[in-house]
């Protein structure tokens, strides 16, 4: 059969890895996303406080058990990366490691999201590890095959585009359950996160099973003799600049969504006291983050991915300074200034993974091996470190300041600015940090259209050496 590959495609590439992915695979790989909304929103905003507060374990402990098994992350990404790069199967790259990682999911999640009261700290620990490892498995596999079904440098925004349109419906479905709860059954805190908990045990066998069935995966064959594949890694992370100034920017950008979400219950409930009405602004949040995709995605296609992701940091940055303005009772400021920022949401997680498979185009060209996965996986640790810092950033912070989110308790309004201030400043900083990181970003456009005609040259070379 003739070789359909699209030029800088990796050799051997099949007609399948064509520039543009057909809906049906699009669709199948985004959907799988849809899931993880019951994993990447609840630990960020709701089993902190529910750990913290309902459970018993305090807001120091916990921030200091979410800061761990974050870091954790740091030592299992990379070792996920390079055995996912090296251990591919008659089924493909990814697939395998997709399916292999939904058990260890399902049987994390009856633990984390259904706790005992009293549950103690090494309870929290041990199940968030096991529920990293399956979410480090999946994350990286997912993202990592994302970057194999084209080689096109507009078509990556399309595919990592709607991947983060599924993760946001996804985020909308999860906090749909305990705004109706709120509404119809006043669930307390237990009742809403184990809503969070059925949604991820219904809808990730289904949508793994699609993946698996519907989507592409590339068979290739591993090039051996690659020991210090993990330490050269780790180089890479330190001299491509290109890489280091993305997963520095995630990382950056990860740390302002953390402190946002780990605080913003507290924001609503104490500063607003709105509480009856967190879950459904947080709800509307993510609708306009939904709503905003298209909009990310025409600009990206404008002007560079860099441009516009820095369009979307600096709509952030203003959108952090609107909630300085509205006070207790103020529903209609404070659902505009969620409405604002939730806009760009989901800017940010896109183009920064489109702009990484470009990297890992350059990365291929370069060494001759194609490490995706350990690409993407040193991409997922540093986002998951900051979203980790964040947490044990800022719970100690609001205690500092005299906040205690304890039910019944009595705030200072010097703490209740305190956590004003946290909530809207503090994200600013890392939000211009990942501006200036990203501002004058050298891959664009042409330099990738550049970057492929070099592989798609390196791959007649070594089609012309494997026919003498």
């Amino acid at each position: 059969m003739a070789d359909t590959s699209p030029a800088g495609a990796p050799k051997g590439a099949s007609a399948s890895m064509t520039d543009r992915l057909r809906t049906t695979p699009l669709a199948a790989y985004a959907a799988l996303t849809f899931p993880m909304g019951g994993l990447g929103l609840p630990i960020t905003v709701y089993l902190p406080p529910l750990y913290a507060t309902d459970v018993g374990l305090g807001l120091s402990l916990v921030g200091f058990l979410f800061m761990i098994t974050r870091i954790f992350d740091v030592i299992t990404d990379p070792i996920m990366g390079v055995i996912i790069d090296h251990y591919p199967t008659r089924w493909g790259r990814r697939r395998h490691w997709i399916a292999l990682s939904v058990p260890i999911l399902l049987i994390s999640a009856i633990f984390i999201y259904f706790p005992p009261v009293g549950a103690g700290g090494a309870y929290l620990l041990t199940w968030m590890l096991v529920l990293y490892v399956g979410y480090t498995m999946l994350t990286i596999a997912h993202q990592s095959w994302g970057a194999e079904l084209s080689a096109d440098y507009a078509e990556r925004n399309r595919i990592y585009g709607w991947r983060e349109v599924a993760i946001i419906l996804g985020m909308v479905s999860v906090l749909g359950l305990p705004a109706v709860l709120e509404i119809t059954a006043g669930a307390d805190a237990f009742g809403k996160v184990g809503a969070m908990g059925w949604f991820l045990i219904i809808t990730l066998p289904i949508t793994a099973i699609a993946a698996v069935l519907l989507v592409p995966d590339h068979v290739t064959k591993v090039k051996t003799g690659q020991s210090l594949e993990l330490k050269e890694g780790l180089r890479i992370l330190f001299t491509n600049w290109s890489m280091g100034r993305i997963v520095a920017a995630d990382m950056f950008t990860a740390l302002a969504t953390g402190i946002i979400g780990s605080s913003y219950l507290f924001l609503a409930r104490f500063v607003w006291e709105l509480p009856q009405y967190s879950s459904i602004m947080l709800l509307g949040y993510f609708v306009l983050g939904f709503a905003g995709m298209p909009f990310w995605m025409w600009l990206a296609k404008r002007m560079s991915k860099h441009r516009a992701l820095c369009v979307a940091l600096i709509w952030s940055i203003v959108a952090q300074l609107v909630y300085l303005i509205p006070g207790p009772g103020d529903f209609a400021l404070a659902l505009f200034a969620t409405f604002f920022l939730g806009f760009a949401f989901g800017a940010g997680p896109f183009l920064l993974r489109s702009m990484m498979a470009d990297v890992c185009d350059k990365d291929r060209l370069e060494t001759g091996q194609n490490r995706t996965a350990l690409l993407y996986a040193m991409l997922t640790t540093t986002a998951k470190v900051g979203a980790a810092i964040s947490v044990g950033m800022t719970y100690p912070l609001l205690a500092w300041v005299g906040f205690d989110p304890a039910t019944g308790s009595e705030n200072s309004a010097q703490a209740l600015d305190g956590l004003r201030l946290i909530f809207a400043l503090l994200p600013i900083l890392f939000l211009a940090a990942a501006i200036a990181l990203i501002w004058n970003y050298p891959i664009d456009h042409a330099a990738q259209a550049e970057i492929r005609r070099k592989l798609a040259e390196m791959h007649a070379a070594d089609k012309a050496l494997a026919e003498d």
